[in-house]
């Protein structure tokens, strides 16, 4: 039997796909442009071309599998239309699960986000912390909603589990989400970069193949209704960038910048981004997470599904060694 990936273009998702195909999963990506994937020729991977939110193509697609790994998913900014997260996260999820039902799925992952739970007060969220600050962007909203759907589904005896990767960094092909590759990228390039203007706010950052192992060790023993942190160590902005700066091991600068600066920036940006349509590169919704902790605790994943955790320096030097290959 066969394995469903969706999500096969992203950053995440293209990881996963990969690392299955490679361990002799015999896969099916559904993805929106095949010719994104044209590495994926293997005898044990299948592609279909179709739109999340096509019923019929989704299922035709999902025929033959056992397994469903759900990781597409709209995880930027901004779009001009913000209800395509909602048509994406959430009406896109709706369609997978309904698919997953029909064709009598065994085990179905679905990736969420550790945004979900909001930010952390004087200890790291867990899975049970209930949520204290309301949502302020709809991408988490959207998220958030998608989440509600999978328990949803559980309930009507779909084998469901969540899993919530925190900010993900670490090779990979290039993208919206991994913001803390084009932070590294941009010092590489410009010998310059701003640390948000309050440094001692923490933060928890997942490196890609912990999480890509994390998704598969859920499918093989997660317990389903469950939700999984996947991350990896709590840092400070101000640990980051000296982690950063050290390991780049070049001459550059790491200024912090104002808050009254940023917030100017971010709304400057906003309306260029609503009058030419173009993607703003920091928004006020943003500006607000950057002085918010997020900061989690991975034990759950830990302890219940084997998950391990790379050492934040050394998955930073990886990092850094692959953006410099490419």
């Amino acid at each position: 039997m066969s394995v469903f990936v969706t999500g096969a273009t992203g950053y995440l998702g293209n990881r996963l796909a990969k690392k299955l195909i490679s361990a002799g999963e015999h896969v099916h990506l559904y993805v929106p442009n095949p010719e994104v994937l044209g590495e994926f020729q293997f005898p044990n991977a299948r592609i279909f071309k179709g739109d999340l939110l096509d019923s019929d193509a989704v299922l035709t697609a999902m025929a033959g599998c056992e397994k469903v790994y759900h990781v597409a998913g709209l995880a930027r900014l901004w779009t001009k239309d913000p209800n395509d997260f909602y048509r994406i996260n959430l009406e896109g999820t709706k369609v997978v699960l309904q698919a997953a039902k029909t064709r009598n799925i065994k085990k179905f992952v679905h990736t969420s986000t550790a945004g979900v739970s909001g930010p952390s007060l004087n200890m790291p969220n867990t899975e049970d912390t209930p949520r204290w600050a309301s949502f302020n962007n709809n991408y988490e909203i959207s998220k958030y909603l998608a989440e509600e759907e999978v328990l949803k589904a559980f309930r009507e005896g779909l084998p469901s589990v969540i899993v919530r990767p925190t900010r993900v960094f670490g090779p990979g092909i290039a993208s919206p989400s991994a913001g803390i590759n084009r932070l590294i990228s941009g010092y590489m390039k410009k010998r310059i970069v701003f640390m948000p203007y309050d440094p001692k706010k923490v933060c928890n950052y997942g490196f890609i193949d912990d999480i890509v192992d994390g998704h598969i060790q859920a499918m093989r023993v997660g317990k389903p209704g469950e939700k999984y942190f996947l991350g990896g160590e709590n840092v400070s902005y101000e640990s980051l960038f000296d982690l950063m700066r050290k390991n780049v091991n070049q001459i550059g600068l790491v200024l912090r910048a104002p808050k009254t600066a940023i917030n100017t920036l971010s709304w400057i940006e906003f309306l260029l981004a609503r009058s030419f349509e173009r993607e703003p590169s920091i928004t006020p919704d943003f500006v607000v997470r950057l002085g918010q902790n997020a900061a989690c605790d991975c034990g759950k994943a830990v302890g219940e599904i084997g998950y391990k955790i790379t050492p934040f320096e050394e998955a930073l030097k990886t990092t850094i060694i692959s953006l410099k290959d490419h």
